[in-house]
């Protein structure tokens, strides 16, 4: 088993995940299209606040490869997460969503980027736990979600889905993943579940 397979299948990783996806939470909510739209349109706004460090996380990453084998994928995973903001831009605006000022950042979103610039100072191993839960939930989530045929007909939060249920998006997950080392050492597994700790209080804080 991979150590990426490893670290999603954790148990405590796999109960995050069961709470992310249950019946009632953020996903299910906008797959069902009952999530309310200021509900939304607030989630987008942090979520544009989060990707901004969640790209500059990546960009340390670059800075703490020590080849440039990985120096390539870094970038191919940054111009992923820029391709990305655009594509928010673009729904913040259909959803009235003002990017123009900063926003007033929710608890969760603070503590979630306060994690993440934690990890600017560690190693690029531990830097890389703390970030593949991000790119794998995202993939999984939509991906279930699309495949159990759970996301209702003509459902107005369907872009998220098929956005993220994607091949390119799978991709960009499984290129991450691939630069986690074999040996899971504690610190790696501890960031690895805190990350997915912390997506499930982002989520839980929007529901």
């Amino acid at each position: 088993m991979s150590s990426a397979r490893s670290l999603f299948d954790h148990p405590k990783v796999q109960q995050y995940y069961s709470e992310m996806s249950a019946e009632g939470s953020f996903v299910y909510q906008m797959a069902k299209n009952t999530l309310d739209k200021t509900k939304y349109a607030a989630f987008l706004s942090q979520d544009a606040y989060f990707l901004y460090h969640f790209n500059r996380a990546y960009a340390m990453a670059l800075v703490l490869s020590p080849d440039v084998e990985r120096q390539s994928v870094f970038h191919a995973l940054i111009g992923g997460v820029l391709d990305e903001l655009k594509l928010h831009k673009g729904a913040c605006e259909r959803w009235g969503v003002d990017l123009t000022s900063p926003p007033t950042v929710h608890p969760a979103s603070k503590a979630y980027v306060d994690f993440l610039q934690s990890l600017h100072s560690t190693s690029l191993d531990e830097l890389v736990a703390g970030m593949v839960p991000c790119m794998r939930l995202y993939a999984a989530l939509g991906r279930d979600f699309v495949e159990k045929k759970i996301v209702v007909e003509g459902c107005q939060y369907d872009e998220w889905f098929n956005e993220y249920a994607s091949e390119e998006m799978e991709s960009l997950a499984s290129q991450l993943e691939s630069l986690l080392p074999e040996k899971i050492t504690h610190e790696i597994e501890a960031n690895y579940i805190e990350a997915m700790r912390l997506e499930r209080d982002f989520f839980a804080a929007h529901a």
